[in-house]
């Protein structure tokens, strides 16, 4: 356990010093607080869709096919 939490710290540091550090703070704010009610969700939150969706979204991340959160807030003008 110690070695995952060894690399997620040395990639949240990565991503916080990028142009998605924004998104990851947003993104581990919602994770917190659902940790902070646990409670309220199911002891299993991602269904096997759900895990096959977010693969597929890493590899098209991988390949390239992505916009900034800047550029898709501008889209729907928020």
């Amino acid at each position: 356990m110690e070695d995952l939490t060894d690399d997620l710290i040395i990639k949240i540091k990565a991503i916080s010093q990028g142009p998605n550090a924004e998104l990851l703070r947003k993104l581990v704010e919602v994770l917190y607080e659902q940790a902070e009610r646990r409670e309220e969700y199911d002891e299993e939150p991602f269904s096997a869709e759900d895990l096959a969706a977010i693969q597929e979204g890493e590899e098209a991340f991988q390949r390239g096919e992505f916009i900034s959160l800047e550029d898709y807030e501008k889209e729907r003008g928020l």
